[in-house]
């Protein structure tokens, strides 16, 4: 009964952070929107008719609400959200609502195909170099390792993409149908999370191959092979569970520029464009919901993290 007293707290005291990050998140999301230099009325207006007159921005800042006092329009907004209305995009005219949920499906697409690849490299290549004991192969996967984290993602996307759409015509610059569309990019971030993930998980097989309980059952002559399966990999993986669900939220952030380099209309595709048009209802919902993601990863990742650690302690 005191344990699931106990739990139920953690999940209030989570739920608060979540309420009160995305407050936050979302009242610097209009103070600097309003800080900006760039007027958003203004922006529509010379979008949509050329060169306006003083009067048809005023038009446009009365029409979207953006003459209102600050606080005025984020009341405004805060009371919409809850009924699923963003607003309307400058853009497009579109509701802000239909524009995420139409770009959503594509970026958790590219994150989930993205996911998986890490997973197999990940699990395939320190399962290869703890078994197989070689310096040379050790040292090369390390070297392949700092060379995946220190190269930026849009160069190896574009280095992808002129080597797989351009010299061997297998896919096209954008346009790909099913899971090629995802293809591309899913390998451009597995290749930095499995960089940045496979020392972890190496280093958590050695800590595990050095725990007594494993030197006991050596000692008894359990077989190597069996010690691995059995014992050593599944506990080096579960330690490293909540890591990984805190890369899902951050993989979801770093999306925009390899969604931008292969034209995948995505979340981090729209966020760029709402930036570069100063679409302000559109940053104001993006920037929500990203950071909702965001939040829900790490929410994830320390309530496993707990589950793990009272698991250890039983």
């Amino acid at each position: 009964m005191l344990e699931l007293k106990v739990f139920r707290n953690r999940i209030a005291n989570k739920i608060f952070e979540l309420v009160l990050t995305l407050l936050i998140v979302s009242v610097l999301s209009f103070v600097l929107m309003k800080l900006s230099p760039v007027d958003p009325a203004t922006a529509y207006a010379k979008r949509h008719i050329g060169s306006p007159s003083p009067e048809q921005i005023e038009e446009v800042r009365l029409r979207f609400g953006f003459d209102k006092p600050l606080y005025e329009q984020y009341f405004n907004w805060i009371k919409n959200l809850f009924s699923l209305d963003l607003g309307q995009s400058l853009s497009n005219g579109k509701p802000v609502w239909d524009n995420i949920m139409l770009a959503l499906p594509k970026t958790l697409s590219v994150v989930f195909f993205s996911a998986i690849l890490q997973v197999v490299l990940v699990l395939s290549l320190g399962c290869i170099t703890f078994l197989w004991k070689s310096k040379i192969i050790n040292k090369l996967t390390n070297l392949l390792c700092l060379i995946g984290v220190s190269i930026p993602s849009f160069y190896i996307a574009i280095i992808l993409l002129d080597i797989f759409a351009v010299k061997w015509d297998l896919l096209s610059v954008a346009g790909n149908i099913g899971i090629t569309n995802y293809l591309l990019p899913a390998i451009t971030l597995g290749i930095f999370g499995a960089s940045f993930y496979y020392p972890l998980f190496k280093d958590a097989l050695d800590k595990e191959n050095g725990e007594y309980y494993i030197m006991f059952f050596r000692a008894n002559g359990l077989k190597e092979i069996t010690l691995f399966v059995k014992h050593i990999l599944p506990n080096s993986i579960v330690k490293l569970i909540p890591n990984f669900f805190q890369s899902i939220g951050l993989m979801i952030a770093n999306v925009a520029i390899v969604e931008g380099v292969f034209s995948i209309p995505g979340f981090g595709y729209l966020i760029v464009n709402s930036v570069i048009n100063r679409d302000a209802t559109m940053i104001h919902g993006l920037v929500f919901f990203l950071a909702l993601f965001i939040a829900l990863a790490n929410i994830i990742s320390d309530l496993i993290n707990d589950l793990l650690i009272k698991e250890r302690g039983d």
